[in-house]
């Protein structure tokens, strides 16, 4: 009898925890995090930056070999009816670095920053990023993703 209730016991309890990996809830609320941080990220440029259009806000290298940095470009236009210029940009950690137009940008002309992750001697995912600060006071929030992965030849 105790060994028949054991089994029931297992077999429900299996039951339960396959049931409950089939329907996942932390990859659910996993996506749905990320999901609700990028919806956050998109209002807060449309917000806080309606006047300076930019190509991207997110720029994903996807899977980049360990070694050269990992590079590229982020370009806005000043849709408003002043000149802005760049006061000043900050990275979130020593291993991105980054320049910018030092120049005034008139409305309707274009501005960059250039960013780089370094990938010498790192593997696995990465998120950094890059804040922008502009005289007029808007602020905007760069970000840099991938995947650094050391199997992958640099092509030097």
């Amino acid at each position: 009898m105790k060994r028949q209730t054991l089994i029931y016991v297992l077999l429900f309890g299996g039951t339960l925890f396959f049931q409950q990996c089939k329907t996942s809830p932390t990859s659910t609320s996993q996506t749905n995090l990320i999901s609700n941080q990028s919806e956050q990220i998109k209002s807060e440029f449309v917000t806080a930056n309606d006047t300076i259009i930019w190509n991207e806000h997110v720029h994903d290298f996807r899977t980049v070999p360990s070694g050269p940095s990992a590079n590229t470009k982020y370009t806005f236009v000043n849709k408003t009816s002043q000149k802005i210029k760049i006061d000043k940009v900050e990275v979130g950690c020593s291993c991105t670095a980054s320049d910018y137009s030092k120049n005034e940008i008139l409305p309707n002309d274009t501005g960059w920053i250039s960013a780089s992750y370094k990938t010498a001697n790192t593997f696995g995912y990465f998120r950094k990023h890059v804040d922008v600060f502009f005289t007029n006071g808007k602020k905007t929030h760069l970000i840099l993703t991938g995947t650094v992965d050391p199997m992958i030849q640099s092509g030097k």
